[in-house]
């Protein structure tokens, strides 16, 4: 439905074609055209963004110290030294009913819930983001979007299901939520309302209503309007040529090329590419408005992943526990993800603010290192949960009387616009933060 009158548009709208719809980014010079019912309303939303990397990091080499611009982070952080000031250091951290089993899949499965386990079965709890997702998710199109970059490991581990080792957000106590690991497919979902019609690119559908629009931008506006068509454009692009080519991380054979015809299933043979790739599907995501709520998982605890691209000779699983010095590239690999996410946040401007300021980023992980230490979790906040979260700290809640991981999801929760009295093991958020 084209854009045919002031009355029809808002700082939030959607681009229209045959089969497709195309959420836009926030554009200040929309709301002059109309009145505004409410300024709050037209106030750029919190997006609330969880990373996950599994079996910790280097236990010599993850840590921060200081506040503000003097504040110090330790090697495996050193790639978000440009956003040491947006970063908030948690250490100390715990899942009480994490410790019930020291094994991968009885360490990640309550990741986000701090519900109990059970062995003999699958069942945990429901996550934080799919309760916001379940409670607020109605705002936008899609409820929560959740990505990974490693597929499911299926079967047991010493008798319980591997099944928690590969998902960190759960719909419900026995379900996992649908983890999308395919660009094309979560691409689609953003954008595509029709199956079946790939033979066309997302911008080219909705040319008509854009060429309308376009006429009612400010100059500022019409060129981060051509920006973001052209960044859905890139991405396209970039998604078609990973349907030529292998799994990411697996093994390689030894011929340069395959010696029969092999179906594309969409996933860069290059680690690197794959996970920029979701990240910017991620930032499209909420640039668009199209959620609010996203979690991206890049590995499994249990990774059978090989990082070559970072040196690393032997698999992550065997390289965590080992805790050799190769390891600290790999997870300066992992926190580059957050300096990308970060870099890309703050070039989009929103208003007063950027999506960064706008944004709440948690990275953590189901142990502080690779031998099964869930006694404490790495965590780190980046962003500025639209001006609710003061970055450049360290924070210690070792010794703390409260340290739950729900009480900071409580927070998390309430910044993104859940707020509740009690989520999972906890009644009271986390002091000082």
């Amino acid at each position: 439905m084209p854009v045919t009158s002031a009355s029809t548009v808002s700082r939030r709208t959607l681009l229209r074609g045959l089969g497709v719809s195309m959420a836009l980014p926030w554009l200040e010079s929309l709301p002059r055209e109309v009145v505004a019912a409410s300024s709050a309303i037209d106030q750029p939303p919190t997006r609330t963004l969880v990373t996950f990397t599994g079996m910790g990091f280097h236990s010599n080499h993850w840590w921060a110290k200081g506040e503000g611009a003097g504040m110090e982070l330790g090697p495996c952080l050193t790639p978000l030294e440009p956003w040491k000031e947006r970063l908030v250091f948690l250490r100390g951290l715990w899942n009480e009913q994490a410790n019930n089993g020291v094994i991968h899949c009885m360490q990640t499965g309550n990741m986000l819930s701090g519900a109990s386990m059970s062995k003999t079965e699958v069942r945990t709890g429901v996550s934080f983001d799919q309760l916001m997702a379940q409670r607020i998710g109605d705002r936008t199109r899609i409820p929560s979007l959740v990505l990974g970059c490693e597929g499911p490991i299926p079967g047991l581990q010493d008798g319980h299901p591997l099944l928690y080792s590969s998902h960190i957000s759960w719909s419900t106590a026995v379900s996992p939520t649908w983890t999308e690991t395919r660009p094309a497919l979560a691409f689609d979902r953003l954008f595509r309302t029709e199956p079946n019609r790939g033979d066309r690119r997302i911008v080219d559908a909705v040319l008509e209503d854009a060429r309308s629009l376009r006429q009612r931008l400010s100059v500022s506006d019409r060129q981060r309007f051509e920006e973001y068509l052209g960044s859905v454009h890139e991405i396209e692009g970039r998604i078609k040529r990973a349907g030529q080519v292998r799994e990411a991380g697996g093994w390689k054979p030894s011929l340069t090329a395959p010696d029969r015809p092999r179906p594309a299933d969409g996933i860069p043979a290059e680690i690197p590419d794959y996970w920029k790739l979701m990240n910017d599907i991620v930032l499209l995501a909420f640039r668009t408005d199209s959620t609010r709520i996203a979690t991206l998982k890049y590995c499994n605890d249990g990774s059978i992943l090989t990082h070559a691209h970072a040196g690393a000779k032997d698999q992550h699983h065997q390289m965590a526990h080992t805790q050799p010095k190769e390891l600290v590239p790999v997870n300066q690999f992992f926190t580059s993800q957050l300096a990308y996410l970060c870099k890309r946040m703050a070039e989009v401007k929103e208003g007063d603010r950027t999506l960064l300021d706008n944004s709440t980023i948690m990275h953590c992980s189901s142990m502080i290192h690779g031998n099964h230490d869930a006694k404490q979790l790495p965590v780190v906040l980046l962003g500025g949960a639209g001006g609710k979260l003061r970055g450049g700290r360290a924070m210690d809640y070792l010794e703390a009387p409260n340290r739950r991981m729900c009480s900071l999801f409580l927070s998390l929760m309430e910044w993104g616009g859940l707020e509740l009295d009690r989520f999972g093991d906890s009644a009271e958020r986390l002091t000082g933060l």
